[in-house]
């Protein structure tokens, strides 16, 4: 059996790694802990933290031929966009096998489809069959995790003037709620936390999965809301990143001062459009999510 921990991070395609590179650092004052070139991955990219969240900025490596193509045909269809989810788990085998045994597609890094007996340190899967793409990897067999350390802290984000007190969830678009519902809670073995409908607008099922991560599956119900509108464009997928913020107007003042326009979207929640973060929605929100069982 296997058991998820935390996120290990989240990917986010980018035209330019230079440019948010220093976004990041302008506006979430980020700890980078790496940054290159991975042949293998045909990839440049950042590792970055943001309290105890992680994010991986990449861009298509600049060089021909790529040994693994698929990161530059992800840009060339998609352009910026948040690329996939990664969390730890402690057996890759037994994830594989769960994963095999429910009809999905597993891929190692190079994109080669691999099965639960070939030996690789994590695995992918297919994002048009996991509504958006995911990995599974084993801890400590990559980049050293500063938050893995015994003296991490994530206190100067709750400082900083966002009051960033960690990720609130992660957001997924989805075509059909019920069959995402049943990957996540009934093969990966999340918990179904809560489910709320929009009027007219989208049904969402929040789902707690691993150690510290909670994901918004949302299903449009209107081709005309930002739900919609992103599966109409990009297709099922991961769509957003909602950080818990102290302070919302604080965190409100602060961005508007970075030349930013955060809007509203509903009483407890600011977002940053697509346009603002370089093909993301980013969020900061005082709610605390209904039966989160997280601290």
């Amino acid at each position: 059996m296997f058991r998820i921990g935390k996120l290990f991070h989240l990917t986010h395609v980018v035209d330019d790694l230079e440019a948010v590179d220093r976004w990041y650092d302008e506006v979430f004052a980020v700890n980078r802990f790496y940054n290159g070139y991975e042949e293998l991955a045909g990839r440049n990219a950042s590792l970055i933290a943001i309290g105890d969240v992680i994010m991986e900025p990449m861009m298509p490596a600049g060089v021909e031929p790529l040994k693994n193509p698929s990161v530059k045909k992800f840009h060339d269809r998609f352009g910026q966009h948040f690329h996939s989810i990664a969390w730890y788990v402690d057996d890759v085998r037994a994830i594989s096998e769960r994963l095999d045994a429910a009809g999905f597609r597993l891929f190692n890094l190079v994109g080669k489809m691999v099965k639960p007996s070939d030996k690789t340190a994590a695995i992918w899967t297919h994002p048009k069959e996991t509504s958006g793409q995911l990995e599974f990897a084993l801890s400590g067999d990559y980049i050293p995790d500063p938050r893995l350390k015994p003296d991490w802290s994530s206190q100067p984000w709750r400082e900083h003037p966002l009051g960033i007190e960690g990720a609130s969830h992660i957001g997924v678009v989805v075509g059909s709620l019920a069959k995402t519902k049943q990957l996540y809670c009934e093969v990966l073995g999340a918990s179904l936390l809560h489910e709320e409908t929009l009027a007219g607008r989208k049904h969402s099922a929040f789902v707690a999965v691993g150690e510290d991560t909670v994901v918004e599956l949302s299903e449009p119900l209107s081709p005309d809301s930002p739900e919609g509108r992103e599966l109409d464009t990009h297709g099922e997928g991961i769509y957003s990143l909602i950080f818990k913020t102290r302070d919302l107007g604080q965190a409100r003042d602060f961005l508007t001062s970075h030349q930013h326009r955060p809007a509203a979207d509903g009483p407890d929640t600011i977002v940053l459009g697509t346009d603002q973060a370089f093909g993301m929605v980013v969020g900061f929100t005082q709610r605390q999510l209904p039966n989160d069982p997280r601290p």
